[in-house]
């Protein structure tokens, strides 16, 4: 279908009725929150775009919703209508993208319905504070090669490298008449030679289940927001650093008015990590070290943003072993999809990888309490779901210690993860997730031989996927060098 054949979708515009694009986005997001507990990622564009017939087959989750919000029998009733079931085949290269919903993907285990040579968007869910974004996705057929490779024949490398889109692509493989998908940054695929044949390598290992969702679904709404602000952020770093001298500040949003909410934390997490190592020395005693994560969104920063392994590095080579304890309630697991939960997983792994031991508590009162580091004395450094930018102190008073000693006894005490090894430790804390331990593993080894960055590289100059690469490693060697 040409762009001068697409028709508008006059049944949903009609279907709205008074209501605004902005609103009816906003219902549709509510109602599949309250659907699958995840965010939805639809914006007053994605109105438009569906009402000016440029997509013609919203993701099932927004189908869903639009059916629920507009009172629609099904989604043909609101002008919709699937191409690819048509009776006639579908065209090799479909001009108008149809909009696939990423977790639509996941669902399947890694197998869907989509055809090859079709061209896309896979709609990135937001979160808590994730807004969300859709990327452009190239459905390109793959053959295996036999070695854990896949040879895509890749159709359109240009659009793959454009600097101002990110780009996926989704190597569609054939087996026994199911299709499977394996999912590849698009620059990254493209910039590799071509081989003879006109086809590139991929691994097998990328394979989209939960844990490639999961890594996608981190880096990309990561990325987007850090670079959105990578100017602002600069600036108010450099205005800010009077604050580095004292031994007690707080400060508010007010602050830093232009930024995301997610790169504000951002640099409330940066200026926590630098308070802590200046005050490093106070400590009497092996400390424990109180994280406010609770969410595998809250707990990505670890696995990404290039200040937290720099922070845990040289925190270990000063403390050599110590503990680190999260509070992370059963609720906040219930509402949690299971990609997002594996994320908690890998980061607990990146904490052991550098010889931490992790304990986890329950408790949602403990949920309440600042993050601290707690060895004699104790250092205050808030920066999560706080209601400022930060709050750090050198030294807290005697009241606030006496609470730090009795979550960290409560901690190390109580922990539901309390075993003697790592792997039993990790292991446990995948049963309280419900991941499967041996899938969990399997791909772990699987995409620490090849590196996550194949999967979304990070485009901005504060992330890196070092930490994920480690935590994956971490994974894969651990019933090789422990026993369990």
């Amino acid at each position: 279908m040409t762009r001068e054949e697409r028709q508008p979708n006059l049944l949903l515009k009609q279907a709205r009725g008074t209501l605004s694009q902005a609103r009816l986005a906003e219902l549709v997001n509510e109602e599949i929150l309250h659907a699958t507990g995840s965010v939805g990622a639809i914006t007053a564009k994605s109105i438009s775009d569906w009402e000016r017939g440029w997509y013609r087959w919203p993701g099932k989750h927004a189908r869903d919703a639009l059916c629920r919000v507009l009172g629609a029998p099904d989604a043909a009733a609101l002008g919709f209508e699937n191409r690819r079931t048509a009776a006639e085949p579908a065209p090799v290269v479909v001009a108008a993208p149809d909009t696939t919903a990423l977790l639509d993907l996941a669902g399947l285990n890694g197998k869907g319905s989509l055809g090859q040579g079709e061209v896309g968007r896979l709609e990135v869910p937001g979160g808590r504070l994730f807004s969300g974004l859709d990327l452009d996705a190239f459905y390109w057929p793959a053959e295996p090669t036999g070695s854990d490779r896949l040879a895509v024949r890749s159709r359109d490398d240009d659009a793959t490298v454009r600097p101002d889109r990110r780009s996926a692509v989704i190597a569609v493989t054939d087996a026994a008449g199911e299709e499977w998908y394996h999912v590849a940054d698009g620059r990254q695929f493209a910039r590799q030679p071509l081989g003879p044949d006109q086809t590139r390598d991929l691994s097998s290992a990328y394979l989209l289940d939960d844990l490639t969702v999961a890594i996608l679904w981190m880096i990309t709404n990561t990325d987007a927001a850090l670079l959105a602000d990578d100017y602002s952020l600069e600036h108010y770093r450099t205005q800010l650093s009077p604050y580095d001298e004292l031994p007690s500040s707080s400060l508010t949003f007010g602050a830093v008015p232009d930024l995301h909410e997610l790169s504000a934390r951002w640099l409330g997490s940066r200026f926590c990590a630098d308070h802590i190592l200046r005050n490093l020395s106070r400590l009497t005693s092996t400390p424990l070290f109180w994280s406010r994560e609770q969410r595998g969104e809250e707990a990505s920063s670890w696995l990404i943003w290039t200040h937290k392994i720099q922070y845990l590095s040289a925190t270990s080579k000063v403390l050599k072993r110590h503990r680190r304890a999260f509070c992370v309630p059963e609720h906040e697991v219930t509402k949690s999809p299971r990609y997002e939960r594996l994320l908690m997983l890998l980061a607990v792994a990146m904490m052991e990888a550098f010889q931490i031991t992790v304990d986890i508590t329950t408790d949602p009162d403990h949920g309440q309490v600042e993050g601290f580091v707690l060895g004699g004395e104790a250092i205050v450094a808030n920066w999560l779901r706080a209601p400022g930018l930060w709050y750090v102190d050198a030294s807290a008073p005697s009241s606030r210690r006496a609470v730090y000693r009795e979550i960290a006894e409560a901690a190390t005490n109580r922990s539901i993860i309390d075993q003697p090894t790592p792997t039993r430790r990790l292991e446990a804390l995948a049963g309280y997730l419900d991941i499967p331990w041996r899938w969990f593993r399997k791909r772990c080894i699987e995409l620490s031989a090849v590196g996550a960055s194949g999967i979304a590289q990070p485009r901005s100059r504060l992330l890196s996927t070092m930490g994920l690469d480690l935590a994956l490693t971490y994974v894969a060697s651990l019933d090789r060098n422990q026993g369990v």
